[in-house]
């Protein structure tokens, strides 16, 4: 098997995230009902957090927003008014974590848990490492924002940190171009309190590489086990609803048979492989990128709750030697197997 870069297109959402717009959006003189209905929504539907929503109601819900308020900021507005009860099991989670590192690599495994709006990654640089983040979208606009918000939500994590003091961030990094007037951009840099870079390859937060493991104030193993443990029965109990997830479920057991094609998986749907190709398109994203996201689900369990080898666990992913195993994996979270292993064990009390 060859490995590809990670493919970035829109899936359907958890409505769980619409939470934390109910918790934030009064304050900006905005009522998520109101603008809901718009869209033949009601109340009812995001207060189930099983529930998916279409990722184009998020798209249009922003829409609605930035006519409402003009705020060419509004997505790093809304982050500022951040509480972790909007986050679900994630936002409790980060209030136990031991460090920050640990933090980041659970965003890696549970984000979907929130949203599935978007991907978290970890990556080293010479002397420095790059929290990033990028947005499951075709839509500049939506990715701008989006991208500004989880940034902007990211960098609430120094508060955690058990000493005030020490190196946090060296650069932000943005894809997008910079705001448009000067006022907007110098605010920016004093929420981040760094250089802002825009037009680069990838959103992330830059710090150096010791702030990974710079202790939380919080930190509480034992809760962190609870929590985990809340996490995973959510994961188990997640209803298969509406054609992506039985398209995931069932390329999930075709990876785990060595049966895993676009073929294989149009076959066990009972439709054909242009059909499959349009569904797919209808859920904003293609098999490459359904395989990618069941893949990394797959590795990340074997790490964290069996005590399979790494080139056991790379031979039922469908690889034929370790090595490229190992190196997907990194691109993927920024941390071998054995790392990643390591560090999810020593969470575990």
């Amino acid at each position: 098997m060859a490995d590809n870069n990670p493919v970035f297109s829109l899936l359907p959402v958890q409505a769980g995230l619409l939470r934390h717009l109910s918790l934030s959006l009064p304050d900006m003189g905005l009522d998520l009902d109101t603008l809901l209905e718009r869209e033949g929504y009601t109340s009812s539907l995001w207060l189930d957090n099983q529930q998916e929503v279409p990722a184009l109601l998020l798209e249009n819900l922003l829409s609605h927003c930035l006519n409402e308020t003009g705020d060419e900021l509004f997505g790093f507005h809304l982050a500022q008014r951040v509480r972790p009860e909007g986050f679900g099991v994630l936002g409790y989670i980060r209030q136990a974590c031991q460090n920050l590192q640990d933090f980041i690599l659970l965003c890696i495994r549970y984000e979907h848990l929130l949203s599935g709006f978007g991907k978290t990654g970890l990556q080293k640089e010479p002397g420095r490492c790059v929290w990033s983040w990028s947005a499951y979208t075709l839509n500049p606009t939506f990715e701008r924002h989006a991208s500004e918000f989880i940034l902007a939500a990211f960098s609430t994590t120094r508060s955690l940190l058990k000493d005030p003091q020490c190196p946090w961030l060296t650069e932000v990094r943005f894809t997008h171009s910079a705001p448009q007037t000067m006022a907007a951009r110098k605010e920016v840099e004093a929420h981040f309190g760094c250089r802002v870079r825009y037009n680069q390859k990838h959103n992330g937060l830059v710090m150096p590489v010791e702030t990974l493991s710079q202790p939380f104030n919080s930190a509480d193993p034992g809760l962190m086990h609870s929590l985990e443990q809340h996490a995973q029965s959510l994961e188990a109990s997640r209803t298969v609803k509406g054609f992506y997830y039985r398209a995931y479920k069932i390329t999930r057991e075709q990876i785990l048979s060595r049966q895993a094609s676009k073929e294989n998986l149009a076959s066990a749907l009972g439709i054909s492989s242009r059909h499959l190709h349009r569904q797919l398109s209808r859920e904003n994203i293609n098999y490459r990128a359904l395989h990618e996201q069941v893949m990394l689900t797959l590795a990340i369990e074997y790490l964290s709750t069996s005590n399979r080898t790494i080139e056991n666990i790379a031979m039922a992913l469908g690889y034929t030697e370790s090595q490229s195993f190992i190196r997907w994996f990194k691109k993927q979270t920024g941390q071998t197997p054995s790392r990643y292993r390591d560090i999810s064990l020593s969470r575990k009390p």
